[in-house]
C-alpha cells in the first residue's frame, strides 16, 4: 500500500495542477513602458564639467539598457569614460503607480548614489533629484532630454547645483545602435 501511495500522490498533485485555472501573467501597462526609449545600446559624446570651477573635458557615455522583471522595469548598465577613471553604474528606471511617478534609482562603482523623478512631454523628459557622492557631498540636478521622433537620437544638458552654486554639468548627443524589440 505504502508503494501505492508514492505513486498516486504525486499523481492527483499533478492532476489538480492541470485542471486548476491558471492565472494570466501581468503585462506591465503603458506607463510602465515609458522607460522603453533606453531599451538598447546608446553612445553619447559631448563635453563635461565636474564642479563649476573645473575645466571641461570630452566625455564618452555608453548605456545598454534591458527590461526586467516582467518588463515593469528598465535596467540601464552604463560606463562614462572622461576626466579620471572610467565610472561603471548600474540604473533601474521604475514607474509608481499609487504615487503616478516615474523614478530612477542608480549607483556608481565610485559609491556615489542618485534618486530622481522624470516628466514626460511627447519627445521630452526632464529628469530631476540628487546625487549623493560616497563623501557625502549632495547634488541637485536637472536633466532635459530631447529624443527624436523615433527614438533613435537624443541629445542631453544636465545642470547641478551644489553649495547654492549651479553650473552646466555636461551636454552630449547620441544614437541608438538599433531599435530593440520588446519581448512578450
Amino acid at each position: 500500500m505504502k508503494c501505492l501511495a508514492k505513486f498516486v500522490d504525486p499523481l492527483i498533485i499533478l492532476l489538480v495542477m492541470v485542471a486548476e485555472p491558471r492565472a494570466q501573467v501581468p503585462k506591465p501597462t503603458p506607463e510602465q513602458t515609458k522607460w522603453d526609449f533606453w531599451v538598447g545600446d546608446w553612445t553619447l559624446v559631448g563635453t563635461a564639467r565636474d564642479a563649476p570651477t573645473d575645466l571641461e573635458y570630452k566625455s564618452v557615455w555608453t548605456l545598454h539598457g534591458r527590461p526586467i522583471l516582467g518588463g515593469f522595469f528598465v535596467q540601464v548598465d552604463q560606463v562614462w569614460k572622461g576626466n579620471g577613471p572610467e565610472e561603471h553604474s548600474l540604473e533601474i528606471l521604475s514607474y509608481d503607480p499609487s504615487k503616478r511617478t516615474h523614478a530612477s534609482t542608480g549607483f556608481t562603482n565610485f559609491g556615489s548614489t542618485w534618486v530622481a523623478t522624470a516628466t514626460y512631454d511627447d519627445g521630452t523628459v526632464v529628469e530631476t533629484g540628487t546625487t549623493t557622492t560616497s563623501g557625502r557631498k549632495v547634488i541637485k540636478f536637472r536633466g532635459t532630454y530631447v529624443f527624436s521622433p523615433d527614438r533613435m537620437a537624443v541629445s542631453m544638458t544636465s545642470e547641478s547645483e551644489m553649495d547654492g552654486v549651479r553650473w552646466t554639468n555636461f551636454t552630449v548627443k547620441g544614437t541608438k545602435a538599433k531599435a530593440p524589440v520588446r519581448t512578450k
